[in-house]
């Protein structure tokens, strides 16, 4: 009795641990294939909107620019000219695309591009199942449990490696959300995955 209490124990926090992989898994399988209406269950989209506006801002404008809205600063005509369009092109993106049908649609646009422009293969195409979630293994920077209802995820882009997707779940009505999502572009080498838990991950 007592060892079949341990196991169930060890394969109940084995299972915890799996879930918000399986939903980030399953949220990108969902983006690939048009699945709005799981989209529109795990994204908590107001706070995902405003992570993205931010860290696209920084992107397109550098962080000194985007740190600066909202505050006066004398600076030229071209430069006023590029902070307000830059701002407003990625407000227009954003508001555009970040929903349930427009992930979607953007993520189709941009496989068209890609395949039919830019003539570039998806490096995952054929593969099977393991492969591919040993693939996206491969790409994970970092992943860690700050809670037991919080959990952070890095992950590079497939085709630019220096671009890194950063997303924030919350564990909320029994369903992994995804609360913030924020876009970085980084110099550095890719480094291994760090997988930490809330004990050792310093606040």
């Amino acid at each position: 009795m007592r060892r079949s209490l341990v196991l169930f124990g060890v394969l109940a926090c084995a299972a915890y641990i799996v879930w918000p992989f399986h939903t980030a898994w399953s949220v990108r399988e969902a983006v690939k294939s048009g699945n709005s209406s799981y989209l529109a269950k795990h994204f908590e989209w107001g706070p995902v909107k405003k992570t993205l506006k931010d860290s696209m801002t920084e992107m397109v404008l550098g962080p000194i620019e985007a740190s600066l809205e909202g505050k006066p600063r004398r600076k030229g005509l071209w430069a006023s000219f590029k902070s307000y369009y830059g701002r407003t092109a990625v407000n227009s993106i954003v508001e555009r695309y970040a929903n349930p049908s427009g992930l979607p649609t953007l993520f189709s646009y941009g496989r068209t591009v890609r395949t039919n422009v830019l003539g570039r293969k998806d490096p995952d195409e054929g593969l099977s199942l393991p492969a591919r979630i040993a693939s996206a293994w491969n790409r994970l920077d970092r992943a860690a449990f700050v809670s037991l209802t919080r959990f952070e995820i890095d992950m590079r882009d497939k085709y630019e490696p220096t671009r890194v997707y950063a997303g924030v779940m919350e564990l909320k009505d029994w369903r992994w959300k995804v609360v913030e999502l924020r876009v970085r572009q980084r110099q550095a080498a890719p480094t291994a995955l760090r997988f930490t838990s809330a004990a050792s991950t310093a606040r």
